[in-house]
């Protein structure tokens, strides 16, 4: 597919966002680096302000979609399905990783669109998650445990490789677009749920004997 203008103003905006920053880019330096009419960035987006939000709202929602994709499938296990989820979001802000850092360090900042966005997209992740370690735990497959705190964990443990990742170049020589990180991390964190989320053997058992009927003698 014949990539468009408008395609070249938003692959411009994002690595000059992201090297930048919002306040150092100019709708000049953008227009000249998609090699467009600088005329084009308003008549499309309204501006660098409207083109900014736009990239931010089109990630948060492929995010959403992916979740929802996700938890659509059938697997055996809520486990299972829970690692299938948090892989598939590693995967796609390793896709995307310019517009994941540019997303995940504007939502640290507290104004009108980030608490939109909180309360459009981040809302609704966050019910998602909450529904499938609420379901674990219903199964008995999952330990009964704050709900809040679960989730933050774990999308700590989902976003910050790509909201920070010079840190972990810089200081562990990781480098998280390269595909063998999202396979090394994943053997983490299936190390980390089975660990803190899912019961073991014994405590499964348990459960699962407490749960069968009675036999009528």
């Amino acid at each position: 597919m014949k990539e468009t203008k408008k395609d070249r103003i938003i692959d411009a905006a994002v690595r000059l966002f992201h090297t930048q920053g919002f306040d150092g880019t100019s709708v000049r330096d953008i227009a000249s680096k998609a090699n467009v009419n600088v005329a084009l960035v308003s008549y499309h987006f309204g501006g660098k302000k409207g083109l900014y939000e736009e990239l931010m709202t089109q990630f948060l929602e492929g995010h959403l979609q992916i979740i929802k994709n996700e938890l659509e499938m059938s697997l055996t296990t809520t486990k299972e399905q829970l690692l299938s989820l948090i892989k598939s979001l590693l995967q796609y802000q390793s896709e995307n990783h310019f517009v994941a850092r540019m997303v995940h360090r504007e939502m640290t900042m507290d104004s009108v669109l980030v608490r939109e966005l909180m309360s459009t997209y981040l809302r609704k992740e966050k019910h998602d998650i909450e529904e499938l370690i609420r379901s674990g735990i219903k199964r008995g497959e999952f330990r009964k445990q704050p709900l809040d705190f679960a989730v933050i964990h774990l999308r700590t443990m989902i976003i910050m490789p790509f909201q920070s990742p010079h840190y972990l170049s810089e200081l562990y020589q990781i480098t998280t677009t390269e595909p063998y990180f999202i396979e090394r991390y994943m053997k983490h964190i299936r190390h980390w749920v089975d660990l803190w989320l899912c019961k073991n053997q014994q405590e499964y058992t348990t459960t699962a004997t407490y749960l069968l009927p009675r036999s009528i003698s």
